[in-house]
C-alpha cells in the first residue's frame, strides 16, 4: 500500500522530513504544502542574501522536490484554504514543519513606535518576503540600533554596511538595496545583555565583520577590561578571539577610520524606546555579572541617539487551528516530535529557533523513523483527493512544475552579477504562470 504523507511547510525540516522518509520507504506519496508560493522557507526568505554557499543547500531539495513521489502546493495556508480536520481525511500522516517566522517581541515601553522592527519583518523585508514588501522601514537617521547577540542581528548589520559593489552577487531586493545605500546610516550598534563570550555569533559570521569594505567594526570603550579575568582568552573558540581582536572604539584614529562604524555594546539591558511616534532613541540599564555569572543590573541608564530600531531576540511559531500549541514557547505540543495518532512536528516549530540548516535533519530522521514503525490499514487517496477539494472549491495553486518555471525566470531575469531577481507579488507570480 502507497503511504500518503502531507508536509506542511516546506523549508529544510520539511525537505528534510521527505528526504528521510523516502530512504526508509520508496512506496509512498508526499505532499508538500506551503502558504508561500515559493518552496524552501527559512533558505530563501531568512538565509543573508549575501550567503549564497548557505542557499546552496537548496540543490538538494531541488532533487528532493524532483522525484516523481513529490509534489508541491503553493499559495495552501492550511487553517484557511483547508483545515487540518480534512487533511487528516486525505493522508495517512501529516508532518507541521511550519517553522517560527513571528519576532518575539522586544516588550518594553515605546516597542511598536515606527522605526522599530523585528528582524523576521525586516529581513524578511530585504530577501523579499511576499508578507514583508511593503514595509518600508524608516531609514533615514544616521544611526541604527539592533537588539541581540546572535547571527541575524550580525546579518542585520552587515546588510546595512556593506556597499553596493559588496552586495552584487547577492539575491537582496532591488527595492530594498536602493533604500539601504541611499540611506545616511553611518553607526550601527549591537546590542547585548550578557558579555561577549556569551555571544551567540558563530566564526564565519563574525569574521565577516572585520572585513568589510567600508565599515570598521569596533567594541565599546571598556569591553575588554569587562571579561571576567577568570577567562583564559587563548583557549577560547575561534569566534571569540575575532570578535575581542576587535579594536575598542576610544582606540581607533579618527584619520584612518572608515565611513561606517558597527559598534558591539555588551552588558546592556534595553528600557524604552524613545520618541513620540516615530523612534528616536532607546534608553538602557548598565548590567554587570555577579560572582555566580549571573547578570544583574546596575540602576546606571544611559540613552542611545537613533532613528531605527531591530531587534534579533528571537522567533515564535504560529498556531494552526487543530493542532496543540503553548503560546508561552511558540511551539507545538509535541513529545519527541509526535503530536497525536499519525501526526507529526519537525523542525522549529517542534522544538524552538535553535540550531543550523542541518540540525533539521535529526528531526526528520526521527518523524521518518516514526512513520516506518506505524501500520496503516486505511487505503487514503492523498494527492488525488487533495486535487479535487482544490478543484471543486475553486482554490487556485502553484505547483512543483509552476515553481521550476518561476525559478528559470528568476534567474534568467537577474542582472549585474546577482544570483536571481526574485518574484515577490502574488498576482505578478500569476500572471507569469497564466501567460
Amino acid at each position: 500500500m502507497t503511504i500518503k504523507i502531507a508536509i506542511i511547510g516546506s523549508g529544510p525540516s520539511a525537505f528534510y522530513s521527505a528526504q528521510s522518509i523516502l530512504k526508509l520507504n520508496q512506496d509512498c506519496e508526499i505532499d508538500i504544502i506551503d502558504k508561500l508560493f515559493s518552496p524552501f522557507g527559512l533558505v530563501r526568505y531568512g538565509v543573508a542574501p549575501d550567503h549564497q554557499k548557505t542557499k546552496n543547500v537548496i540543490r538538494v531539495f531541488e532533487r528532493i522536490l524532483a522525484l516523481e513521489q513529490v509534489e508541491f502546493f503553493g499559495d495552501i495556508e492550511v487553517g484557511k484554504n483547508i483545515s487540518i480536520e480534512r487533511l487528516k481525511l486525505f493522508y495517512d500522516a501529516i508532518i507541521i514543519a511550519t517553522g517560527m517566522a513571528i519576532d518575539r517581541p522586544l516588550g518594553i515601553k515605546g516597542d511598536n513606535k515606527q522605526g522599530c522592527y523585528g528582524a523576521a519583518q525586516f529581513v524578511g523585508w530585504y530577501n523579499g518576503h511576499p508578507d514583508y514588501k511593503d514595509l518600508n522601514p524608516i531609514l533615514d537617521n544616521n544611526t541604527a540600533v539592533i537588539i541581540g547577540n546572535g547571527n541575524v542581528a550580525i546579518d542585520c548589520a552587515r546588510v546595512l554596511a556593506k556597499n553596493k559593489s559588496e552586495m552584487a552577487s547577492s539575491d537582496i531586493t532591488e527595492y530594498s538595496s536602493n533604500t539601504i545605500i541611499n540611506s545616511p546610516i553611518k553607526k550601527i550598534y549591537i546590542i547585548g545583555r550578557r558579555g561577549p563570550l556569551d555571544a551567540k555569533f558563530t566564526t564565519v559570521e563574525i569574521r565577516e565583520m572585520g572585513e568589510l569594505q567600508e565599515c570598521e567594526s569596533v567594541l565599546s570603550e571598556g569591553t575588554l577590561s569587562q571579561i571576567p579575568q577568570t577567562q583564559d582568552l587563548d583557549n577560547l573558540g575561534k569566534q571569540y578571539k575575532i570578535l575581542t581582536s576587535f579594536p575598542e572604539s576610544n582606540s581607533l584614529n579618527t584619520s584612518s577610520r572608515k565611513a561606517k562604524t558597527i559598534e558591539f555594546k555588551f552588558y546592556a539591558k534595553p528600557l524604552e524606546v524613545l520618541g513620540d511616534d516615530k523612534v528616536n532613541g532607546i534608553r538602557l540599564e548598565i548590567n554587570r555579572l555577579n560572582k555566580k555569572n549571573n547578570v544583574i543590573g546596575t540602576g546606571e541608564t544611559f540613552e542611545l541617539k537613533a532613528g531605527l530600531i531591530i531587534t534579533a531576540i528571537g522567533y515564535h511559531g504560529e498556531k494552526i487551528d487543530g493542532i496543540p500549541f503553548d503560546e508561552q514557547s511558540g511551539k507545538i505540543i509535541n513529545k519527541e516530535n509526535i503530536v497525536d495518532n499519525n501526526l507529526y512536528t519537525a523542525g522549529w516549530i517542534a522544538r524552538g529557533p535553535t540550531g543550523v540548516i542541518g540540525t533539521n535533519k535529526h528531526d526528520g530522521d526521527r518523524v521518518a523513523k516514526g512513520i516506518a514503525e506505524k501500520k496503516f490499514s486505511e487505503n487514503k487517496k492523498g494527492r488525488s483527493k487533495l486535487k479535487d477539494f482544490f478543484s471543486e472549491n475553486k482554490i487556485k495553486y502553484i505547483n512543483k512544475l509552476d515553481w521550476r518555471n518561476i525559478n528559470e525566470e528568476e534567474i534568467k531575469r537577474a542582472n549585474n552579477g546577482a544570483p536571481r531577481k526574485k518574484f515577490i507579488d502574488f498576482d505578478e507570480i500569476y500572471k507569469f504562470i497564466n501567460k
